[in-house]
């Protein structure tokens, strides 16, 4: 069998130039949250050396900061282009697994290079002419080959049609040969300071390696990349199956917050975003917390810190039930006269959403609220991502609920208390 591996290229910064055109060709950099650091460069911007993780405020010591396009991140932009992605993908090839937000892998249809390479090809280009994002496609016998040849067509610029096979055993030597062992798939910053410390500087010569001696100094999982290197394919791919444990939607503010409202219509605003993702992955949640932080930089002001876990007691994805859950954990947590700078929200023991035993004693309509939230999701896809918003649960009944707390300093352990507007 063989593997494809879709990249992404560039691909915050891929999805920004869709929206607008000008940015093509000029250096571009997305930054984190509140603009702290670069998380995403143009290759203009890597020419200019502008390393990954660079804070924004030293990007001056590699080039002058007015040549360089600064973006504050737009993660649901991201979001929604990668899931236009992999629907293409879904369409046109079988057992798609996706690896993280701009790659994924999948069976290729035929066992012969010329036929794949064609199909890869005319994949990307549709890819791109469907959602304007250059992807690249390597192809090998195993997945972490397959990895090291998305990374050649991704880098050579003499191959226009962004597709690499890495399958015949010379040419996986010669490659592997000129491969830094730090380069390798499953090689990370402690693995890569042991093996040069042993003398293994390239992927050639950590495949040479004996597979029992790099399992008894390493690990098992060392030992099956060393294998895959060496063509024997030590993974199984599925299609897309429910292995997330948690989703969780954060934001550090822009600046310190002191009233109960302004924290809780963030609070909601990430609740109502965490339902969104789980009904794009068919996912329920049986747990749910909720999260606040004061800032620790000032001095100034008296810092707090707390969080509240909260049992559902039917898994849902929907918006409504989760943000009323999301508001009696605020309830819980929030205090007044101190000074907030960060919320979240986390979702937690996610199950598919077919064959959840719902509970008896619930008083939630879950066949409605499924209704419902399709025909607000409807909307929202067609019309704009913020056309139906969660209105503010204002007078909202909060229950007796139980909850677990995970508390800081001299907090009261309270583990079940009834919570009131």
């Amino acid at each position: 069998m063989l593997y494809g591996l879709a990249d992404c290229n560039n691909f915050f910064v891929s999805c920004e130039r869709v929206f607008n055109p000008s940015l093509v060709g000029k250096p571009v950099v997305v930054l984190s949250n509140n603009d702290g650091c670069v998380i995403a460069r143009s290759n203009e911007a890597k020419a200019l050396g502008i390393p990954m993780g660079c804070p924004t405020f030293q990007i001056s010591r590699y080039t002058d900061p007015r040549k360089v396009i600064t973006l504050s991140a737009n993660h649901l932009l991201y979001r929604d282009m990668s899931l236009r992605v992999m629907s293409v993908l879904g369409s046109e090839f079988e057992g798609v697994e996706i690896y993280s937000v701009d790659e994924a892998f999948f069976r290729m249809p035929f066992d012969d290079d010329e036929r794949n390479l064609k199909v890869a090809a005319d994949v990307v280009k549709k890819l791109f002419k469907f959602t304007g994002i250059p992807v690249s496609i390597g192809i090998a016998h195993t997945r972490t080959l397959a990895k090291i040849a998305s990374h050649m067509a991704k880098k050579d610029p003499l191959n226009t049609s962004r597709v690499e096979a890495l399958t015949e055993v010379g040419k996986i030597e010669a490659v592997l040969a000129k491969t830094p062992i730090e380069d390798v798939w499953g090689i990370g910053r402690r693995l890569t300071g042991a093996l040069m410390a042993r003398g293994v500087t390239t992927a050639a010569q950590f495949a040479k390696l004996p597979p029992s001696l790099v399992r008894s100094l390493f690990s098992v999982t060392t030992e099956r990349t060393l294998l895959e290197l060496r063509g024997t394919d030590c993974q199984s791919i599925s299609p897309i199956t429910a292995t997330r444990k948690s989703i969780m939607n954060s934001r550090t503010f822009p600046k310190v917050l002191y009233k109960r409202e302004d924290v809780q219509d963030a609070v909601l605003m990430f609740a109502d975003q965490c339902a969104r993702h789980l009904r794009e992955e068919q996912l329920v949640a049986c747990t749910l917390t909720v999260f606040v932080r004061g800032d620790y930089h000032r001095e100034d002001l008296p810092f707090y810190s707390n969080s509240c876990k909260i049992r559902i007691v039917s898994p849902t994805s929907s918006s409504m039930v989760i943000a009323q859950y999301a508001l009696r954990a605020f309830n819980g947590v929030f205090r007044n006269g101190y000074a907030y700078r960060k919320a979240g929200v986390m979702v937690t023991e996610l199950l598919p959403e077919k064959g959840v035993q719902q509970n008896i004693f619930s008083t939630v309509d879950e066949a409605k609220q499924t209704r419902l939230m399709k025909a607000v999701d409807n909307i929202n896809n067609s019309a704009g991502a913020k056309v139906v918003k969660l209105a503010p649960l204002i007078g909202e009944k909060v229950k007796s609920v139980p909850m677990e707390k995970k508390l800081t300093g001299n907090q009261l352990d309270i583990r079940s208390t009834q919570f009131t507007e």
